[in-house]
């Protein structure tokens, strides 16, 4: 017999603690109870994944709710049993009976592209000497950095490696001062690599604010000071640590109906769009300036097939419809482009490339 109990019961708790005293400990209390989910098979708790289920990512005109799955595992003499797959299974159909269309997690390639999750984001560093800092702006002998620069402290970071993950700096002289700050920390911590995350990039499912550029005031003086900016879409097949942020769609007519309620450009457009996912098929219908979107597929709708994951990476600003329709060789009439185009611009997303910091 199987069953998928929660911390809201005795009997959940203490099969959530037994399956991570065989696998890991997690953070029960990071996620409300009834998301502390637990597999139970013939009375031995086999897995447990922690989903919280009401986080939000920065949209146009708005924000646009979604899951996070937090932590997950079996245990280790249940592994390779089918047990991970029926869990993720039964959770995916509980979070969209709650309404939830889309979820995100923080995890290793292959194992959740198996899944039908993809990347969404990007990667931005700009790597730096604090010798290059001097050279350019000159040292400073005391200066207090807790003001202008955000420093992570990991324990597996790169021992040479000092980690930047914010910059609160906008004006020149301000930028310049942030720069001058890191060199002199970093020369007292002993390191001889200084890596910004700059623009700064969220971790494992914060809130993924939208960037229209990645050009800053501070990225163009680090320049001329020779620092080396690395800008590349995720890669986590071509990574040391092959660690990603991925995407996965539940409902596409949910999805859809969310992220249309908050367009904010006008649609001249008069056309039927449908989507035939493996999320569920949908129909953006266009016309008399309104948008609607309607679950199926009606007959006279120009059809496109393209997985849901793609559609994900459309509407969060990572891939344009042009790439898209290059990619999955669909041809889309320009009023159809046009019509993607206005509805989901392109823009940047961030997330931490851990190839970057952490050690192989």
């Amino acid at each position: 017999m199987t069953l998928t109990l929660t911390a809201e019961t005795a009997q959940g708790r203490q099969a959530l603690a037994e399956v991570m005293h065989h696998s890991y400990e997690a953070e029960i209390d990071s996620v409300p109870p009834a998301w502390a989910r637990v597999r139970v098979v013939d009375g031995v708790p086999v897995s447990f994944i922690l989903v919280d289920p009401a986080r939000r990512m920065d949209f146009l005109g708005g924000d646009l709710p979604f899951a996070f799955i937090c932590d997950t595992a079996t245990r280790a003499d249940r592994r390779n049993e089918g047990h991970f797959a029926a869990l993720l299974a039964d959770t995916f159909m509980a979070l969209r009976a709650s309404g939830t269309a889309l979820v995100l997690t923080h995890g290793r390639y292959p194992l959740y592209r198996r899944f039908g999750f993809d990347v969404f984001t990007h990667h931005c560093g700009v790597f730096i000497t604090p010798e290059q800092i001097e050279a350019r702006l000159g040292a400073v002998a005391a200066v207090s950095p807790q003001r202008l620069l955000v420093v992570d402290n990991g324990p597996y970071y790169q021992d040479d490696l000092m980690v930047v993950s914010d910059v609160v700096a906008r004006a020149l002289p301000e930028c310049r001062m942030a720069l001058q700050a890191a060199a002199a920390l970093a020369r007292e911590r002993g390191k001889s690599r200084i890596l910004f995350e700059h623009p700064a990039a969220p971790s494992y499912g914060s809130r993924y604010p939208i960037y229209r550029s990645l050009q800053t005031r501070f990225m163009a003086l680090a320049r001329a000071c020779g620092a080396q900016v690395c800008i590349e879409p995720a890669n986590p097949e071509a990574g040391v640590i092959p660690d990603a942020d991925w995407i996965k769609v539940l409902d596409m007519a949910a999805l859809l109906r969310q992220v249309t309620g908050k367009a904010m450009l006008p649609v001249r457009q008069s056309l039927a769009l449908s989507f035939d996912t493996d999320a569920g098929a949908a129909t953006l219908q266009c016309g008399a300036g309104r948008l609607a979107v309607q679950q199926g597929m009606p007959g006279d709708a120009l059809t496109v097939r393209w997985p849901s994951a793609a559609l994900a990476q459309l509407i969060t600003g990572y891939q344009s419809a042009d790439s898209l329709a290059q990619r999955y060789n669909t041809t889309l009439p320009p009023p159809a482009l046009a019509l993607l185009n206005q509805l989901f611009p392109r823009y940047w997303r961030l997330s931490r490339n851990e190839s970057w910091t952490f050690k192989p």
